[in-house]
């Protein structure tokens, strides 16, 4: 496999017309977002310029929503709430943190549920309910509009057998909605403890839950993407979407797989999945598609490995990863897989994505390409792209109302 890593030279050439059409699509994004974007992005940008300001606001979020003691929440919210600069959070949102805060001394249950009130609304853009009517509302509105969403069901944190079948259960229910047709799983949220020692054991485990998966998306037309968190998922993960998917049951079934640039191994695992691929095509006509991510859980490789005296898993620097990404899409986008192989370009950087285009374009495989963003992160540019002809899928967290305070994980990682 080390031709598919290969350097093309020629694409150097192709810089400056992706850098032209970045620009296109940064005026045409600022054209497209309403005012509801325009506040976010100032709120957001606004935080970075006072790092008190992102640690309260994390606070906020992280444990304040999570912590069911009323007493030990709003004292946690008071802590956060003396962050609450003026230059972070500007004069009314400062005042109204520091106000509320003195008043939580003395009604600390109504202060803590206006806290996860407005949390839920200022989050509801990123994390989607899963109630049928809202989120079917939701996935009709984004049609219309050339977008289209690959559901990830978020819940409480998978400890023991009964929350991994819960969990299972919730996502078997999504499939099986007629609007659903495209979402993402993570092995760790349907089987619990999984054991690194045992390897083998742990992908026979995960084997079984993911027969029941793919025949569920196989009865409902539904396209499974496997998820990946945790670096020591990754072996794991590819090993069992081979295996499963090489059985006569599931030769033939379209299903996807994520990598994350930021590991370096991530490239030898690009190159194994390839080379299977290929041979799994030529036997059977089975397709599978690489959804290609930079990584979202730096923070959390980062503390696992200082716990146990590590070294973290990912790239050290963000121009390695970024470095690390394009090679990955060189890599990807080539006409000697790309009847075998899809590829999901999923980034928000709008040259990155424009530069992949190129790529596809010169070398004739631009059906190979999906285009990926996160739902609720980037609308503006995201319909831009849109209407410069090109789909575009959001990955989109959805999760139960009750719920909502365990899917609050996930909001920290955007805002990290």
């Amino acid at each position: 496999m080390s031709s598919i890593f290969e350097t093309d030279v020629s694409l150097d050439a192709l810089t400056a017309p992706a850098i032209s059409r970045t620009k296109e699509l940064i005026k045409e994004s600022e054209k497209l977002r309403d005012r509801r974007e325009k506040a976010n992005r100032k709120r957001v940008a606004r935080l970075f310029k006072d790092p008190q300001a992102i640690e309260a606001t994390i606070t906020l979020t992280d444990e304040v929503m999570r912590i069911s003691s009323v007493e030990s929440s709003s004292r946690i919210f008071r802590r956060a709430a003396k962050k609450a600069s003026l230059t972070g959070f500007g004069f009314i949102n400062s005042f109204g943190l520091h106000f509320i805060g003195v008043v939580s001394r003395i009604l600390p249950g109504p202060i803590v549920s206006v806290v996860h009130q407005r949390v839920r609304a200022l989050s509801k853009d990123l994390i989607l309910a899963a109630e049928h009517e809202k989120l079917s509302k939701h996935l009709g509105k984004r049609s219309t509009k050339g977008l289209s969403l690959n559901i990830n069901v978020l819940g409480e944190a998978v400890l023991g057998d009964r929350e991994a079948e819960q969990r299972f259960q919730s996502i078997l229910e999504m499939m099986r909605r007629p609007e659903v047709n495209y979402i993402s799983v993570k092995l760790s949220s349907i089987v619990a403890q999984l054991i690194i020692i045992d390897v083998e054991g742990s992908i026979d485990r995960v084997s079984e839950k993911m027969r029941v998966l793919y025949r569920e998306a196989e009865a409902h037309g539904v396209f499974v993407n496997l998820d990946m968190e945790e670096y020591r998922d990754l072996p794991m993960t590819v090993a069992a979407f081979k295996r499963v998917l090489s059985e006569p049951e599931f030769a033939t079934m379209k299903a996807g797989i994520v990598l994350q640039a930021y590991l370096p191994e991530a490239h030898h695992f690009f190159g194994e999945l390839v080379t299977w691929a290929q041979s799994r095509y030529q036997e059977s006509g089975g397709t599978i598609k690489v959804r290609l991510v930079k990584g979202a859980n730096l923070a959390m490789e980062r503390a696992e490995a200082e716990l146990h005296g590590w070294s973290p898993a990912p790239y050290r620097t963000k121009a390695d990863v970024d470095a690390s990404y394009v090679r990955l899409v060189d890599a990807a986008l080539r006409p000697e897989h790309a009847k075998a192989v899809r590829i999901g370009i999923a980034s928000h950087n709008l040259f990155h994505m424009t530069w992949a285009l190129e790529v596809a374009k010169k070398r004739g495989v631009l059906d190979q390409v999906d285009i990926e963003m996160l739902e609720g992160m980037a609308n503006a540019e995201a319909l831009a792209v849109t209407r410069a002809g090109q789909p575009v899928l959001l990955y989109a967290p959805v999760t139960r109302k009750d719920d909502f305070a365990a899917a609050v994980a996930y909001l920290v990682r955007r805002l990290d």
